[in-house]
């Protein structure tokens, strides 16, 4: 006579009772417990031949980690394994999705006897890793015309802000900018379509660079700033502006590109992710996302992200390295004010 026992972790069921749903376990710990069944299950010390079959979501590999725990557990319990298939009794064991999860049934079969082992598992919600690093991002500076770079001095309490048009020298007071002074910059030729400018410290004060221009300029002991046709190398990144284009050069390069980081050129067609290196512990680029420019994200020297993506209120327009090592210069045209941001981003290792 045919006999049919179900057997769960909380003892006999009907046919069409649904196994009560389990607590997370391990793979190790189901195995273990899913052994601990089957072998109540079987006679004294016997030698089955045993199937496994996966028809879950379970990925290969967790699948792989339970069915090796699950062979050592039966062996623990004096259950042989053979290497015949038509070895009894028969052990097939199927892993598969319910309702309620993964559910494990253990068929064991000898001759016209049929016996059902079944347990319910919730494996343990896989711990998402971690991003190594994490970007921040302090606001600085808002206005309505394009902001092409900043640079902060004086431990942080004087910001020179360049624009199209001008330098403007600003004094933290009180947690907000105030601003002191402006120089007009006057230039030897128009500055091109999608204007672009680097500002750097120099010993004496400040240079700043535009395509076809650089300017020299002092904020000591007033603001002033002088600019004279031709395209200097910048000192950190020997790289050069290309005159009536917003594109830049080096002698690294073959071509034209937009941005430099590491080794590695942005397009040359202005479409291309904005990219700045980041000097610290944690290391990497900092790049903005090369379809809507509405985000940005670290990488690690190989191009592989390690933060989630910063989402910000609009596309990027300038990302450059900072006078402050670990940190780049942001500056975002706000979708919804259509003024210029500037931003300092910053890494935090979590590590």
């Amino acid at each position: 006579m045919l006999r049919v026992a179900f057997a769960l972790s909380f003892g006999l069921v009907t046919a069409t009772a649904q196994p009560t749903p389990a607590v997370p376990q391990t793979a190790t710990q189901a195995a273990a417990q899913l052994a601990s069944r089957t072998a109540s299950l079987l006679p004294r010390h016997p030698t089955v031949s045993l199937e496994l079959q996966n028809l879950s979501t379970l990925p290969a590999g967790e699948w792989s980690t339970f069915r090796s725990q699950f062979e050592a557990e039966l062996r623990k319990a004096g259950v042989e394994i053979a290497a015949a298939a038509s070895a009894e009794p028969r052990v097939r064991l199927t892993l598969s999705d319910s309702a309620r999860g993964l559910l494990f049934v253990a068929e064991i079969a000898s001759g016209d006897s049929r016996q059902i082992a079944m347990l319910p598992w919730s494996p343990p919600p896989s711990a998402e890793e971690k991003p190594r690093i994490n970007l921040t991002k302090k606001f600085l500076w808002a206005q309505q015309e394009p902001i092409l770079d900043v640079l902060l001095l004086d431990s942080n309490t004087e910001m020179l802000v360049l624009s199209v048009s001008k330098v403007a020298s600003f004094r933290l007071s009180g947690g907000n900018w105030t601003l002191s002074a402006t120089a007009s910059l006057v230039l030897p030729r128009p500055i091109p379509r999608d204007p672009r400018g680097r500002i750097e410290s120099t010993p004496d004060g400040f240079r700043a660079y535009l395509p076809g221009a650089t300017c020299t300029g002092v904020f000591e002991p007033d603001l002033k700033i002088n600019c004279a046709p031709g395209n200097e190398t910048w000192p950190d990144a020997q790289v050069r502006w290309i005159t009536d284009r917003n594109l830049l050069e080096s002698d690294a390069a073959k071509a034209p590109f937009y941005t430099t980081a590491h080794g590695l050129f942005g397009g040359a067609d202005g479409w291309g992710s904005d990219i700045a290196p980041v000097d610290d512990a944690c290391g990497g680029t900092i790049a903005s996302s090369a379809t809507d420019h509405d985000n940005v994200r670290a990488y690690t020297t190989q191009a592989v992200p390690e933060t989630d993506a910063l989402p910000l209120p609009g596309p990027v327009t300038a990302l450059w390295p900072a006078e402050t090592r670990g940190e780049v210069t942001l500056v975002v045209r706000n979708a919804q004010t259509g003024e210029y941001e500037a931003s300092r981003l910053g890494l935090a290792c979590s590590q």
